[in-house]
């Protein structure tokens, strides 16, 4: 699974930056393991690589499970 950003100007998309997401489970100490983030740290990471490109989004597309989550919307909102 992934986690992705894309750029579009109105008539095409061009991703930007694509990261894995490795489930808890994958990881040899789970949750605790040093390479675990959840997908909505991820998301944010990317979006703030975007930001210090000097690209500003627009429109930010999420699955529902972010927008079920709260840190998330808040940290988006900063």
């Amino acid at each position: 699974m992934t986690v992705t950003t894309h750029y579009y100007d109105g008539k095409k998309s061009l991703p930007l930056d694509i990261e894995l997401y490795q489930h808890s489970s994958s990881l040899p100490e789970g949750k605790d393991d040093e390479l675990f983030q959840k997908k909505p740290d991820i998301g944010i990471d990317l979006i703030d690589r975007t930001l210090a490109r000097g690209l500003s989004p627009g429109v930010v597309l999420i699955d529902a499970g972010y927008g079920n989550n709260t840190t998330f919307l808040k940290k988006l909102g900063s």
